[in-house]
């Protein structure tokens, strides 16, 4: 499962979403990466799923969420994804 967390160095809640997907990565023995939208990287993710606002979680390829959730939300769509496979 592929776990990439979209923020901005200028975003005041993006590292608090960090927090929590990152506890919920180390919990289900996943790699969480981080990009900023103002590098290549991050930017190419955003414009080619048409996000345009962060913290956005995208697991896959697909925007799964936006902004903060519990680190019980993000375990659910960890489990949820992983169930779907």
């Amino acid at each position: 499962m592929k776990l990439q967390l979209l923020v901005s160095k200028w975003c005041p809640t993006c590292p608090a979403a960090e927090k929590v997907w990152s506890e919920a990565a180390a919990q289900k023995g996943l790699m969480l990466e981080v990009l900023d939208v103002g590098n290549a990287d991050g930017r190419r993710i955003a414009v080619d799923l048409g996000i345009r606002t962060v913290p956005a979680m995208v697991i896959d390829g697909k925007l799964r969420a936006l902004g903060i959730c519990t680190t019980g939300h993000a375990l659910a769509l960890l489990q949820e994804r992983a169930a779907t496979g």
